[in-house]
């Protein structure tokens, strides 16, 4: 029987909504349902993987991750609007500083032998996002239930990344993947690059905090492998129709980036519809 799902997009108050996304609703209250929802599957997934202990979740086995509530979420609900699937995505304008990354306070960035290879690193794609204006993304917190693990759900919400990045106005990003699942090679092909350093390649580590083996993998969201590449022109598609819930009260207004709003327009001419 095939499997019903669809998908729910979740920003923060202070997002500022491309004209790419057509459907917006501000509705505080059930964007903390959801909020509580996927971090409910995270707390469950990651306990039972071992990555975490009972002392680490909150009440009602919620595994919360700093800057939850600031951050965007691509969730996978399924015909009775349970969450079944999760990656969340802080977004960063391009004046951000490596220091104000999460990545910054990784234990390969904190390492005395590889801090500066880090940083280094991932200041060239810095320099990249500020000359070319884009965004800098780091996803994390992904969580998918057993029996969604191996679908082409599970495909679409991996490679869902590229399609928002897209619809972010390009982005590039980073990571920390886990060996957990063979999600690290998992996201190789789909894309990830191990961060380096002239010809070093930054190696892969050990995270005591979730007690396994860590990757730091970077992304050109612009730049997916060939294969994908319908797939994620069909999701950018459908995330595009995809109601995206703010935590808001009040309605959100359709934001409009400075370039949209200095962009040239064609003059009207008398009986003739704008272009």
């Amino acid at each position: 029987m095939r499997q019903q799902y669809t998908f729910q997009i979740l920003a923060p108050q202070s997002a500022q909504m491309r004209r790419q996304f057509r459907s917006r609703q501000a509705n505080r209250e059930l964007h903390n349902e959801y909020l509580q929802q996927l971090q409910e599957l995270r707390g469950r997934l990651y306990l039972k993987d071992g990555a975490i202990c009972e002392a680490n979740l909150s009440a009602g086995g919620r595994f919360r991750m700093p800057g939850d509530e600031d951050a965007w979420h691509l969730l996978l609900v399924d015909n009775t609007s349970r969450v079944i699937g999760c990656v969340r995505y802080l977004v960063h304008p391009s004046t951000v500083q490596f220091e104000h990354l999460r990545l910054a306070k990784s234990c390969l960035a904190l390492d005395q032998s590889w801090s500066e290879k880090v940083r280094r690193s991932v200041e060239a794609d810095l320099d990249i996002v500020r000359r070319n204006g884009l965004c800098y993304v780091e996803a994390g917190g992904w969580a998918i239930s057993e029996e969604w693990r191996g679908t082409r759900a599970a495909l679409e919400i991996a490679i869902g990344s590229y399609a928002l990045g897209r619809m972010w106005g390009g982005a590039l990003g980073s990571c920390t993947a886990t060996a957990r699942h063979g999600s690290a090679s998992i996201l190789r092909r789909l894309g990830g690059q191990s961060l380096r350093v002239g010809d070093e390649t930054i190696p892969p580590y050990y995270d005591r905090s979730y007690d396994c083996s860590m990757e730091l993998l970077r992304f050109d969201y612009r730049i997916p492998a060939e294969r994908y590449a319908p797939l994620i022109e069909h999701l950018t598609e459908r995330f595009s129709e995809t109601p995206v819930l703010i935590a808001a009260e009040t309605p959100v207004p359709c934001f409009a980036l400075l370039t949209d709003v200095l962009r040239p327009r064609a003059r009207r001419l008398p009986g003739r519809a704008s272009v």
